[in-house]
C-alpha cells in the first residue's frame, strides 16, 4: 500500500478539518508515493524510535505528537531535532501524525480513554469549534458504576498500567459521574464542573489549575500526559490493520522522554 493510501485511511478517521490552528499535524516528512510494508506507532518521534524504524527494516512512522511543531528556519546536523530530520530524510523515512484530529474524533483518543476507564454512555464534554455536525470534540463525560474514590483510583491505575497518579481536591468522596480528557486537559476543568462532574481526569495539571478544581468541588486526578494518550497507539495499529491485513505493524510503548518516580 502506497504512504498517500494510508494517509487518507488516517484522514478519514481524524479529517483534517478538526486540526486546530495552533497544531502542525499530518503529512510531515517524505515521499507520499513510496510503497509501505512496515509501519511504527509511537506517541512521539525521538532518536530512539527513529533508530528502532532503522535497525528493523520499518519504512514509515506513524505518531500522534507531531515531529515538527513550531516553524523551523534550517534542517542541519547541528541540533538535536535538526539531525534527526536529516537522518530521516536522507534513509527515506515517511512521517505522518494525527494529533489535535485524532484527539477530538470519533473513536479517537477520548473515545478510547472513556471506555478503558468504564464510563456508560459517554458524552462529549466540549463540543469543537471546527465542526457543524456536532459529533467532534474534546474530552468526554459519563457515569460509572458508583464506587469511592479510592476504589476508582485503583481501577484507573489498573487500567491504565501506572503505578502513582496525583490526585487533586476532596479525597473522600463517592464517585458516579466522570470527566476525562486525554493529554493536557487543564482548559476543560470548568466544562467538567458545568457538566456535573464529580471527578476529572486528565494531564498536566499545574498548581492553579488544581486550586480552580478545589474551588468548584471537583476532584482533578492527573494521570499523565503519555498514560492518558498512550491508549491509542494500539487502536491505531488495529484501524490500519483492519483495512489493509498485508500491513505489518508494531507499537512503539516507551514514553519520551523515559521517567521514573522515586
Amino acid at each position: 500500500m502506497k504512504a498517500k493510501e494510508i494517509m487518507k485511511l488516517m484522514d478519514n478517521w481524524a479529517p483534517s478539518k478538526l486540526i486546530e490552528h495552533w497544531d502542525n499535524t499530518g503529512f510531515q516528512i517524505g515521499d507520499d508515493n513510496k510503497e509501505i510494508s512496515k509501519i511504527l506507532v509511537a506517541l512521539d518521534l525521538d532518536r530512539e524510535v527513529y533508530e528502532k524504524a532503522m535497525k528493523e527494516d520499518f519504512n514509515m512512522i506513524i505518531t500522534h505528537h507531531p515531529l515538527i511543531f513550531k516553524p523551523i528556519s534550517n534542517v542541519t546536523t547541528l541540533t538535536y531535532k535538526g539531525k534527526l530530520i536529516y537522518d530521516l530524510i536522507r534513509n527515506e523515512m515517511v512521517i505522518y501524525n494525527a494529533h489535535t484530529n485524532l484527539d477530538q474524533a470519533v473513536e479517537g483518543v477520548n473515545d478510547e480513554l472513556a471506555k478503558i476507564l468504564g464510563l456508560n454512555n459517554p458524552q462529549i464534554l466540549k463540543l469543537s469549534n471546527l465542526d457543524l455536525e456536532l459529533k467532534y470534540g474534546y474530552g468526554k463525560i459519563g457515569n460509572i458504576e458508583e464506587t469511592n474514590l479510592s476504589d476508582y483510583i485503583k481501577y484507573i491505575k489498573e487500567k491504565l498500567n501506572i503505578d502513582y497518579l496525583t490526585v487533586y481536591g476532596e479525597q473522600e468522596r463517592i464517585v458516579k459521574r466522570v470527566a476525562l480528557c486525554g493529554g493536557s486537559g487543564s482548559e476543560f476543568i470548568y466544562d467538567a464542573y458545568k457538566k456535573n462532574a464529580c471527578i476529572y481526569i486528565t494531564g498536566d495539571i499545574k498548581y492553579h489549575d488544581a486550586q480552580l478544581g478545589n474551588e468548584l468541588g471537583l476532584t482533578i486526578i492527573d494521570a499523565g500526559h503519555y498514560h492518558t494518550e498512550k491508549i491509542i497507539l494500539p487502536v491505531i495499529k488495529k484501524h490500519l490493520e483492519k483495512e489493509d491485513s498485508n500491513l505489518y505493524i508494531e507499537v512503539y510503548e516507551k514514553s519520551s522522554p523515559l521517567y521514573k518516580i522515586y
